[in-house]
């Protein structure tokens, strides 16, 4: 007695719906960790401008002697619909010398907020003139 078998049978079936149901399951955990490092890289990018700019304005600054007293100490939280809402950024200005040698500054930004984790820091040096 031959029969002859037509389509697949239930074991065959479940078999192939549970392959297909895990090869789902771990594509859409693949998506959802490229979206979340996709928010991070772009809240730190943007963490990276809002540090940027404050030393951008600090290198335009025109009178090296009222640095540390304008800029050392500064903080600033945006907020509403500023596209920097949610950034804290703080200033912090310290004076080496001055004397002979030594006559710079030392400018680091440091911006926090929309889950930033680490902090973005930005340092550079800025020499007496």
């Amino acid at each position: 007695m031959n029969r002859r078998r037509q389509g697949f049978s239930l074991v065959e079936v479940i078999v192939a719906m549970t392959i297909l149901t895990g090869s789902l399951l771990g594509f859409a955990y693949i998506a959802q960790r490229f979206m979340r490092s996709n928010a991070d890289v772009l809240s730190r990018t943007m963490g990276s401008e809002v540090a940027t700019a404050r030393i951008e304005q600090i290198k335009g600054t025109r009178s090296y002697s009222t640095l540390v007293a304008t800029y050392n100490g500064v903080s600033e939280t945006w907020s509403g619909t500023h596209e920097w809402s949610g950034f804290t950024r703080r200033t912090v200005v310290t004076r080496t010398g001055p004397n002979a040698n030594n006559d710079f500054l030392t400018v680091t930004v440091i911006v926090s907020g929309r889950a930033l984790n680490p902090v973005v820091r930005r340092t550079t040096s800025i020499a007496a003139f």
